[in-house]
């Protein structure tokens, strides 16, 4: 179906993205033959999308941009406008854009990655960058293999914020890092190959400027800070320097420098939650059913940290199911010495 918007009938919130929206698709802010009409309403009531056809064009109730990106999307796919309406059970929906694998994709082609997600209803985009995002005084950050630059990043949230989705950057503060430490200048930076040495103050001054070049670039006041499969933790260049210690404790410190960083820069900071998980396995499996994390371990996760569950690799339900209701039993341990809210999120990777 090709569809057509007029500036009378269409918010001034929506306009630039449909405007996007006409490079790509058939919608236009002229009326023309063939073209059915659009016409926009906001609402304020319920997470809700209703979409009604009637002789004259298509009423669209929403109650935020993405909704609204949302019922374009559909109404394209049509032959003939169908009425449907559609409640949101999410009050995050995203995705994460894996742009560590050597060169970075182009702006332009988050861009287009952008208004198809926009299409879909999509809210928010991660950004998962290990080392592929200039540093200021950092050189080997994306070193022969591509990064984003400060101006880059910028123009990327940017365009997120023209269709209605918020863009987070989404780093690793901790392991996953190979890539950077391989470099003389990070060696001493190290606990083994890919993790970096915790309890080591030149450790952190280099976080912080991790963190604050990640985010200063966008609006949005959330970063994502990584530490996930840090398998060898405490068990390299920390054993010799600081002994052995259990890896809960570890972590837990490390953990409490960073989010400490993120309060300074008042940032609301989120993790990946395997490796509480992981610790708590006698043979170090996210999955471990028998799985347990110590009390004190609960109670010495720091103030303000949000808990992320991924996971590639399960296919039934019931899998699902139970690891939700883990991670929630988690969260409701922590969640009296939150800052922020808990509101349900849904999230895919790419």
């Amino acid at each position: 179906m090709r569809l057509f918007w007029t500036d009378e009938d269409t918010p001034d919130e929506l306009k630039p993205g449909l405007r996007e929206l006409e490079a790509e698709y058939e919608v236009s802010n002229k009326a023309s033959s063939g073209r059915m009409e659009v016409r926009f309403h906001r609402s304020e009531g319920e997470a809700a999308l209703d979409v009604r056809p009637d002789g004259h064009g298509i009423d669209v109730v929403y109650d935020t941009p993405t909704r609204a990106y949302r019922a374009v999307g559909r109404l394209l796919s049509m032959d003939q406008p169908e009425a449907f309406r559609e409640t949101v059970p999410f009050s995050t929906f995203g995705i994460m854009l894996d742009c560590s694998r050597n060169a970075v994709a182009r702006v332009d082609a988050l861009r287009g990655w952008m208004r198809k997600l926009a299409l879909l209803g999509y809210d928010m985009v991660m950004l998962y960058m290990e080392d592929t995002y200039e540093v200021p005084g950092e050189p080997f950050f994306g070193y022969l293999r591509g990064r984003y630059m400060q101006e880059e990043l910028s123009e990327i949230g940017q365009y997120g914020a023209k269709m209605g989705i918020e863009v987070i950057p989404c780093i690793q503060t901790l392991g996953h890092l190979e890539q950077l430490l391989r470099r003389p200048p990070y060696r001493d930076l190290s606990d083994t190959g890919s993790i970096l040495l915790a309890g080591y103050e030149k450790t952190y001054d280099l976080i912080r400027k991790m963190i604050r070049a990640a985010s200063a670039p966008f609006a949005t006041g959330r970063i994502h800070i990584g530490m996930d499969e840090a398998h060898s933790l405490g068990r390299g260049r920390y054993l010799d320097l600081f002994g052995h210690r259990r890896n809960f404790d570890i972590f837990n410190e490390h953990l409490s420098r960073v989010v400490e960083i993120c309060r300074e820069l008042d940032l609301e900071p989120m993790i990946w939650s395997d490796m509480y998980f992981r610790m708590g396995s006698k043979t170090g499996d996210y999955y471990d059913t028998d799985s347990v994390i110590p009390d004190d371990v609960v109670k010495a996760v720091p103030r303000g940290v949000k808990l992320v569950y991924w996971d590639y690799y399960h296919d039934n339900k019931e899998f699902y199911v139970e690891w939700i209701r883990r991670h929630r039993s988690l969260e409701a341990s922590l969640s009296w010495r939150r800052v922020y809210g808990r509101g349900r999120s849904c999230g895919t990777t790419t």
